[in-house]
């Protein structure tokens, strides 16, 4: 008997899992997309374990005035298909010229196709307003980041993820004069962070780093077929910090750190974060905390470089500002092989941002009167032909090296600007992974079964991407989520601790993407 209400239970279990996805549409408008996640919260909470999305209208424009924050629950925010416009996001004030503006992720989400533009449109910009707290993991695909003081993406608490992937970051910084914000990830706690991966992706004028990380340990760092043009870089480049993986491969990096090793403009002492000017008074445009050396490194097949017009204001003011250094010494040592680390090709890209050369003369000569151009303000969007003065297309000639010097013979750089390329690379990116890498998603029984209290389970994944775990009772009612972050493909393994919970029959559900099993566990006390 009791197994035939198992059974039917089950059934019944799996069918509700099966349900399609929530797909809620927002109508453009003043607080629209916070009005609209409020007013479902009692739906989405019932619709549980489902997946909501809030969709948002391509050419509509999404003014926010409230704070947008998820607490518990999986924040998912996506342009409709098709083509047009990406969907806006901007701040609107409250009353006069205060903002209350931010998007919080305090739970894992994803945003994907939004523009994203913290331009207040009362004057001035944002800071940091995408941040993610409380170990979340967030996935950006496909979407326009500009316009923001700090930083891109700010992680704002311990053991969090970002997956970057496919996108477009720029004009982040100070929008009227030099200073130390402006970076694509901006790590601001000091204990732990779990993954940050790029992909992908494009950026450029950055007033700063590219990544900011003093003296966090992070897991896991990897920079992926994207192309850096012109970043300012007040304190340096791509600051690594203590990071226990750090791969950074097949990437352009052209004028990182346009400024140079610019003595004059701070009085940091060397220190051992190689953050700023430790070795020989020199900036680095990649670097690593030199008391973190038992990292496992890669770093290959990067095109690195400085166009000759920024080496010959290095050489005009020699007297405040050396080239900046490519790869620092404790990155250097723990390469196998250093020689594939980079390579210098200057490029011809089909239509570049606009040159800062002149404002970095005049950084030099003045570092207290300065006025950035006025590309910083343009409105870049890729998916727009013929719309805005002046859009950037990264891509180059295929007779250049760097057209299949990265791995697999493919073009270094974001490979959004060689599409047919792109999907031949998505094609053969995980037969190119290293050996080890699972042939297919899987999820196995979890052992020991029966159990007391504590299980160990294990699955794999055959790409990166953001997997979910999550256990059921009897009556599919969620109890507890193992797991609910980004992981590179591999296998992993997770232990639950069913300490406080009652003997009996409980479900364990894998999700990433479209691949989803389940398994029934039993608890015996």
């Amino acid at each position: 008997m009791k197994k035939t209400i198992y059974a039917i239970v089950l059934i019944a279990v799996l069918v509700g899992l099966a349900q399609s996805q929530r797909l809620i549409t927002i109508t453009p408008g003043k607080d629209a997309i916070y009005t609209a996640i409020k007013a479902d919260s009692v739906a989405r909470t019932a619709a549980l374990p489902t997946q909501t999305i809030y969709i948002l209208k391509r050419g509509g424009v999404y003014p926010c005035v409230s704070l947008i924050e998820n607490t518990n629950y999986f924040l998912y925010i996506k342009a409709e298909s098709g083509t047009g416009y990406k969907p806006l996001l901007i701040p609107e004030p409250t009353t006069g010229t205060t903002y209350t503006y931010n998007i919080n992720f305090r739970s894992s989400g994803k945003l994907e196709g939004l523009t994203l533009d913290a331009s207040r449109p009362t004057g001035g910009v944002n800071n940091r307003y995408i941040n993610i707290y409380n170990g979340a993991s967030v996935w950006v695909k496909d979407c326009e980041v500009m316009h923001d003081r700090g930083s891109a993406f700010a992680l704002q608490s311990d053991s969090c993820s970002i997956y970057i992937d496919d996108c477009f970051i720029h004009s982040i910084g100070h929008p009227k004069t030099l200073g130390g914000n402006g970076r694509v990830v901006d790590i601001r706690p000091t204990n732990i962070q779990d993954s940050i991966i790029v992909r992908n992706t494009t950026f450029f004028n950055l007033t700063d780093r590219i990544l900011r990380n003093i003296g966090t340990t992070v897991n896991y760092i990897k920079f992926d077929h994207c192309t850096g043009l012109t970043t300012e870089g007040y304190h340096g480049g791509l600051q690594a910090g203590k990071t226990k993986e750090l791969v950074i491969t097949n990437n352009i990096f052209m004028n990182t750190i346009a400024l140079g090793s610019f003595k004059k403009r701070t009085s940091v002492a060397a220190t051992t974060h190689e953050q700023t000017q430790p070795e020989k008074n020199l900036m680095y445009v990649l670097t690593l905390d030199t008391v973190f050396t038992g990292s496992k490194i890669t770093v290959r097949n990067n095109n690195i470089y400085w166009e000759q017009k920024y080496k010959d204001l290095f050489l005009k003011w020699k007297d405040s500002t050396d080239v900046p250094g490519i790869i620092t010494s404790t990155i250097n040592k723990q390469l196998t092989d250093s020689t594939k680390a980079y390579f210098v090709e200057p490029l011809t890209f089909k239509a570049p941002p606009a040159s800062i050369d002149k404002f970095i003369d005049s950084a030099l000569m003045a570092p207290n009167a300065l006025v950035l151009p006025e590309n910083w303000s343009f409105l870049y969007q890729d998916s727009i032909a013929n719309g805005f003065d002046n859009p950037v297309n990264a891509s180059y000639g295929t007779t250049a090296l760097s057209y299949t010097k990265a791995d697999g013979s493919f073009p270094v750089g974001d490979l959004n600007w060689y599409p047919a390329r792109k999907a031949a690379w998505l094609l053969t990116s995980v037969k190119e992974q290293e050996a080890g890498i699972p042939e297919a998603f899987s999820l196995s029984q979890n052992y020991p079964n029966p159990f007391n209290p504590s299980t160990s389970i294990s699955f794999s994944m055959t790409r990166t991407g953001f997997v979910s775990l999550t256990v059921y009772d009897i009556l599919g009612r969620e109890v507890a989520s193992i797991l609910n972050e980004l992981k590179e493909a591999g296998t992993y393994q997770v232990s639950w601790n069913a300490a406080g919970m009652g003997s009996g029959v409980y479900f364990y559900k894998m999700q990433s993407g479209s691949f989803a099993e389940m398994k029934k566990m039993i608890l015996l006390k």
